[in-house]
């Protein structure tokens, strides 16, 4: 009889430890998966999420508005904006709300956590907006 409880007891705690181990895979799949939208010229999409330091070009997007508001770069530099805005936003380029000056700095929509990205190659001065918040605004200089 005690070995047959044993036995019930090992079969259980194997089964428990199969349970554990299949939900935590399936909590680490979802958390690898987040969405990003990454929007460059053509042939030159990314397919992995940028990783992000204090002293890169990226610019982030929240409740306050694009911080920094004005950021220079070198041509050919890859620049990011990072929503953390809480919400859904837009990157557009200047005026509102036909985006003329600037075609390829229209980068649509992302949501709050996703990130937008696009390689200024040509020299000058991009102004840009947030679609939805136009108040949010923005200037890209490039060297």
């Amino acid at each position: 009889m005690n070995k047959l409880v044993i036995a019930v007891v090992v079969a259980i705690a194997i089964v428990g430890g199969i349970i554990l181990l299949a939900g935590r895979k399936e909590t680490a799949d979802v958390v690898s998966n987040q969405p990003t939208i990454i929007n460059e010229p053509e042939n030159q999409q990314s397919q992995q999420a940028p990783t992000f330091s204090e002293h890169s070009n990226t610019i982030v997007l929240t409740n306050a508005g694009f911080d920094p508001q004005t950021h220079t770069v070198k041509v050919g530099t890859k620049v990011s904006w990072v929503n953390k805005s809480g919400g859904g936003a837009t990157v557009n380029s200047d005026p509102h709300p036909i985006h003329s000056n600037y075609q390829p700095l229209n980068l649509n929509s992302f949501e709050d956590g996703q990130v937008l990205e696009l390689v200024f190659e040509k020299a000058g001065t991009y102004n840009y907006h947030d679609h939805l918040n136009p108040s949010k605004t923005g200037t890209v200089i490039v060297e």
